[in-house]
């Protein structure tokens, strides 16, 4: 096809201009595509250093240098151990240095219809009854002759009167002739007390932060709230000096002389010895001279092991401040509101040696419960290190004061102060 318009000069005129330009439009071209590349990697950069996601749960331990503060007072309080009731009828007593108990006739001293057949204040005794057989020269039973013998010669049962009794030691005999003193002890506190504080307290914590606005460039407000799980185990031990008060009552013998008795082999009756002939020394069903307690300042000495053991429960909120030093490393500051709701028990374990005999006593009390909220605040400052835009690390500083509370136990007391306490944090981060 012929082109009129156009001649082999005209053509070569079009090509060389396009061959002379080609090179400057693959320049521009270049330098556009490294442009853009270049923009593109200004903004993915802005973005890596400066995009925090509006929310982050932290998840992690805080060790704090002390937990509780205890302040166990009034200590050293022991409830006498048996009855110390008074009754003017007979009733079974323990003491701590003997017993008496309810006497009535015996089974061998009742007739069909259960009336007493012997004589109060008299003896009676029970038979045995023995074959005696004669033999004749080949052996062969030829005869049966019964014998009875007297198997036990017992004292009778007397109304107002026991048999059944014992004591410990001789001085109870002595202390006023002819009766027999049966004590009861206990110690009343004389106020003493003892203070322990507790080491190191680990736990655990969960937090959100919700970042509410910009602060600068590289700075943002955010506002936090987190719980956090802390035990509690503060625990005593030692002796103190406590009133002793001594009850005692006396039993009157009768015009009889005190049996026989040490602390090593206490008197119990009623009494056989081996001939089977009753010994009993009888004494007043009831006591004759029940006195009330006498007390001696100083005179006991308790020892005891105190403990309060729990956990509380913590809610903080307040706001935070964070601010980004790298790519990779940020500072965060928290300062706020804390309320921590306390689960305590104090368990006490008290005793203390009964004069002369030395028999160990201990309080029936064991241990109470309560629950109680405390207010107070805290502060945090922590070092965070991103992973990935969704995760990282952090690790810091923490400090809390919260109130304190007093818990009871009988007479005892526990004053409880959760106090001021300082320690770290640290756990992982998750970024949404």
């Amino acid at each position: 096809m012929d082109f009129i318009f156009m001649t082999p000069r005209s053509f070569q005129l079009p090509v060389l201009i396009a061959l002379i330009a080609s090179p400057l439009f693959l320049f521009a071209q270049e330098t556009s595509a490294n442009e853009d590349e270049r923009i593109e990697q200004l903004v993915r950069s802005e973005a890596s250093e400066w995009y925090t996601p509006k929310n982050t749960v932290s998840v992690g331990f805080r060790t704090l240098t002390s937990g509780t503060n205890v302040r166990f007072g009034n200590l050293g309080s022991i409830a006498f151990s048996s009855s110390v009731v008074a009754s003017t009828k007979p009733i079974k007593r323990v003491y701590d240095n003997g017993f008496v108990d309810v006497d009535a006739a015996r089974a061998a001293e009742l007739d069909a219809n259960g009336i007493q057949t012997t004589t109060p204040g008299g003896r009676y005794q029970t038979y045995t009854t023995t074959p005696v057989y004669t033999y004749d020269t080949a052996g062969n039973v030829i005869s049966t002759e019964y014998v009875k013998t007297v198997a036990t010669d017992s004292l009778s049962y007397t109304p107002g009167l026991t048999r059944v009794w014992g004591y410990s030691t001789p001085e109870q005999a002595l202390e006023m002739p002819g009766y027999i003193a049966m004590s009861s002890y206990s110690a009343v506190s004389d106020g003493e007390s003892r203070t322990h504080k507790e080491g190191l307290n680990s736990g655990v914590e969960l937090q959100l932060s919700h970042a509410l606005r910009k602060l600068g460039k590289k700075s943002e407000l955010s506002v936090i709230g987190g719980i956090g799980l802390n035990g509690i185990n503060n625990k005593t031990s030692g002796t103190v000096k406590s009133t002793l008060l001594t009850y005692t009552d006396y039993y009157s013998l009768h015009g009889q002389p005190a049996p026989t008795t040490s602390v090593d082999i206490p008197y119990s009756a009623p009494s056989f010895p081996t001939n089977a002939t009753e010994t009993t020394v009888p004494i007043s069903a009831v006591a004759d001279l029940p006195t009330v307690p006498v007390p001696t300042v100083g005179a006991a000495s308790v020892n005891g092991n105190w403990q309060v053991k729990g956990a509380y429960f913590m809610v903080r909120v307040g706001p935070s401040i964070r601010t980004q030093i790298s790519e990779h490393f940020a500072l965060s500051a928290s300062l706020g509101l804390a309320g921590a709701y306390v689960g305590t028990s104090y368990t006490a374990v008290e005793s203390m040696a009964v004069p002369i005999i030395g028999t160990k006593i201990s309080d029936p009390i064991s241990s109470s419960e309560t629950t109680k909220f405390l207010g107070g605040y805290f502060a945090d400052l922590n070092m965070e290190w991103t992973a990935t835009d969704s995760m990282g690390l952090y690790t810091g500083f923490t400090a809390q004061k919260f109130g304190s509370y007093t818990q009871t136990l009988g007479d005892r007391t526990a004053h409880v102060d959760l106090g001021s306490s300082m320690g770290i944090r640290g756990g992982m981060n998750i970024k949404f």
